[in-house]
């Protein structure tokens, strides 16, 4: 047994190997395999086995760089769309006790405490002073 993982670690030198990326596939493709138990298409089959041959060819593949950059693209767009549901989750959660305002000037998202008329914002982010109403 030792001498096969030695000959697969062997295999495995100068490949890519694993990333966020492959497991996010792998996913995508699990849910698509669990749809296609209740729907049935031969077409959901197909790209299911597609997605598996992506994730075996992106393991296996020698153009580490490539893969590093189809990573790290991949790795940027998944937190920005984490960072939105995190932030609306935010909201949803502190809605009793906080308000949310951006900066007109930088755009940052602020959390402020929750009392109703005209408040003077200082932003931490930009240093910059503004007036924002909140209505309730």
């Amino acid at each position: 047994m030792r001498d096969f993982f030695r000959k697969a670690a062997e295999f495995m030198q100068g490949r890519y190997g694993n990333d966020k990326l492959n497991n996010f596939i792998l996913i995508i493709a699990g849910v698509l395999y669990l749809i296609n138990l209740f729907v049935r298409s031969p077409i959901l089959i197909i790209v299911v086995l597609l997605l598996l041959a992506l994730v075996v060819f992106r393991v296996l593949s020698t153009n580490i760089t490539k893969r590093l950059y189809e990573n790290r693209r991949f790795e940027a767009i998944y937190k920005a769309v984490f960072d939105f549901f995190k932030r609306q989750y935010m909201k949803i959660r502190d809605i009793r006790t906080h308000r949310y305002v951006r900066c007109p000037y930088c755009k940052a998202q602020l959390r402020l405490k929750k009392r109703t008329g005209i408040q003077h914002i200082s932003c931490p982010r930009c240093g910059k002073d503004f007036k924002k109403n909140i209505l309730f």
